[in-house]
């Protein structure tokens, strides 16, 4: 049985950014990767995260091609800034001024 508690661990993340997200995208698997990509920033205390593509796909159940393919197409409409270090490699952020969101 599920039981989620705040000792575990948790993620601050501002109302106003969640109600952004929640208002303004609409496509599920940008939604999901937003959310990871909070928390593997927010969740640590970071701006932003070194990550790869693999380790995406396998906690979204994504392939990784979605993966890039989605990675990209956000940061085209500014809702990450996305830098990719390697072929598999990235470093990722979440634009929180999503007023400059192009959706």
């Amino acid at each position: 049985m599920a039981s989620p508690q705040l000792e575990r661990g948790y993620t601050r993340i501002s109302n106003e950014l969640i109600e952004a997200v929640c208002n303004r995208i609409t496509n599920s698997t940008w939604v999901r990767i937003l959310f990871w990509t909070m928390r593997l920033t927010y969740g640590w205390g970071r701006k932003e995260t070194d990550s790869n593509y693999g380790a995406y796909a396998t906690k979204l159940n994504l392939t990784k091609d979605t993966i890039k393919g989605a990675l990209l197409e956000m940061h085209d409409k500014r809702i990450l800034n996305f830098v990719s270090t390697t072929k598999e490699r990235f470093v990722v952020a979440v634009n929180k001024n999503y007023d400059k969101w192009k959706v």
